[in-house]
């Protein structure tokens, strides 16, 4: 081992000699080739660093027998295999454990528990190509951590490292203590967005044999496409198999003489998993963030399952229907009486925001709606359509009356509008999980979602410390996670 270990130090000194022969001028040319050589160079002299480092490592001295995990285990013989690291692979000899008594019993390896390797990796590595995963389709995070590293890991391990590390990512979140300096009025949104999952009938035919087929690809690219005719649409069907994520956008505001100060401490929740999951989670959050001893206000659009469980778990909040959802509900039933474009309803439309914006509005625009409705025909072409869409908005602004009171909200100087749930759901679902071509698992989805959320919550580096602090190293799974698919239910026409 002694020798390993002389053997590396001679590595270090050849990579350091090679990068100074290239930084003092050994090599002449243009800054963009010596920079280029400098890097490789540098990534070099890193690998010998890391691998002297091994070595060191692995020469300590240990006692023979050890227990681990109630087993008893002897150091027998060593393990040679490479270790991913961010300076490029790395060969890792290291003693190995043998279980007593259980000659066929998988070796353990206490020298990579030592150092917090993951299954083969280091856990900055591992991090760092599932940050990527986080904001870029996989391979493109690959390309992309190869550009640095001038290596990149196999696209199953890609998928192992996302599985595992997007696996810890809520448990973080949901036991993340309050933010520091938070505001004194509390503000919650819910929204959600579909993100394409793959349907029962494509795993199968991903599953199914593959045939080779011989010609210039355009060709083969052909003759695929005429064995996988899809049936036209009808009237229902979704065209992109969409499972929604539940979001929810929880931030507080500071009170100050010149109005309300914020958005502060904005933080994100997300599950594909329902709306009740959804609400649990942020109830937890809700909580940690003073809900119950401060001034709470909730947001968000028609949807009823939204408005029960905010019933069901923020009782004392102080609910508001989004208003930009208003003013098109208005719009719409603006359009039910006036021609599209024309002066009259553009008056009609903004004396009913103007009414809006007046105490007790929602009830002086539900008014002039009934009075609007009396005076469209029964008969006539076009007039069934014309009172179901206003009969629709006019019973809409009756059921949220109570929600609806947008006087009293910008007279606190408090949002009424759910913008902030709507660009989170644009910044976390759309521009990750909603890309074209894509079609995601369902498990990975909600590894890649609570991801975003940890990266958008600028929680990252805290998220990383955690990973490091536990008790035992990351574990990568042998395999990536199954695929398991979500069939869309069909949509009423």
């Amino acid at each position: 081992m002694t020798a390993s270990i002389e053997a590396r130090e001679r590595d270090v000194q050849r990579a350091f000699k090679e990068a100074l022969s290239i930084a003092t001028g050994a090599a002449n040319g243009p800054l963009q080739l010596i920079e280029t050589s400098l890097w490789s160079a540098m990534l070099a002299l890193g690998r010998a660093l890391i691998a002297l480092y091994l070595a060191r490592a692995a020469s300590r001295t240990r006692a023979r027998t050890y227990v681990h995990r109630d087993a008893e285990y002897v150091l027998d013989g060593s393990l040679t295999t490479e270790i991913g690291t961010r300076f490029g692979r790395v060969e890792f000899c290291r003693p190995v454990g043998r279980r007593v008594r259980w000659r066929r019993a998988a070796r353990d390896r206490p020298v990579d528990r030592e150092l917090g390797l993951c299954s083969g990796f280091s856990l900055t590595t591992v991090t760092s190509v599932t940050r990527l995963c986080a904001q870029l389709a996989f391979a493109n995070a690959r390309a992309t951590f190869a550009s640095f590293c001038e290596w990149m890991p196999s696209q199953r391990s890609v998928l192992r490292m996302v599985d595992a590390v997007g696996a810890k990512a809520r448990d973080f979140m949901q036991a993340a203590a309050a933010p520091d300096g938070d505001g004194d009025i509390l503000v919650i949104q819910v929204d959600g967005r579909g993100a394409p999952m793959v349907d029962r009938a494509e795993i199968e035919r991903r599953r199914r044999p593959r045939r080779h087929r011989r010609g210039p690809k355009r060709l083969v690219r052909r003759q695929r496409r005429k064995l996988r005719e899809r049936p036209r649409r009808t009237k229902g069907d979704k065209s992109k198999n969409a499972k929604v994520a539940f979001v929810g956008v929880i931030y507080t505001l500071r009170t100050t003489a010149a109005g309300c100060e914020g958005p502060i401490n904005k933080r994100l929740c997300a599950t594909f998993e329902s709306h009740a999951a959804l609400f649990t989670w942020l109830a937890l959050e809700a909580k940690k963030r003073g809900y119950g001893r401060k001034r709470t206000l909730f947001l968000a659009d028609g949807a009823e399952v939204i408005w029960d469980l905010q019933q069901l778990h923020f009782p004392d909040a102080e609910p508001g229907l989004d208003w930009f959802h208003v003013v098109e509900k208005v719009w719409a039933a603006g359009r039910s009486l006036h021609q599209e474009g024309s002066a009259a309803l553009v008056a009609w439309v903004g004396e009913r925001i103007r009414e809006l914006r007046q105490p007790s509005g929602a009830g002086k625009v539900i008014t002039a709606m009934s009075q609007a409705y009396a005076t469209i025909p029964k008969t006539g072409p076009g007039t069934k359509a014309k009172r179901e869409k206003l009969l629709e908005v006019m019973q809409h602004f009756s059921k949220h009356q109570q929600r609806m009171k947008y006087n009293a909200l910008r007279r606190a100087d408090l949002d009424i509008g759910s913008g902030a749930v709507e660009g989170a759901v644009r910044n976390l679902v759309g521009m990750r999980l909603d890309g074209p071509g894509m079609r995601w698992s369902l498990d990975r989805a909600e590894r890649v979602l609570h991801l975003r959320c940890v990266l958008l919550n600028r929680q990252w580096d805290d998220f990383v410390e955690h990973l490091a602090n536990q008790p035992t190293p990351l574990h990568l799974a042998a395999t990536p996670t199954p695929t398991r698919s979500h069939d869309a239910v069909k949509r009423a026409a």
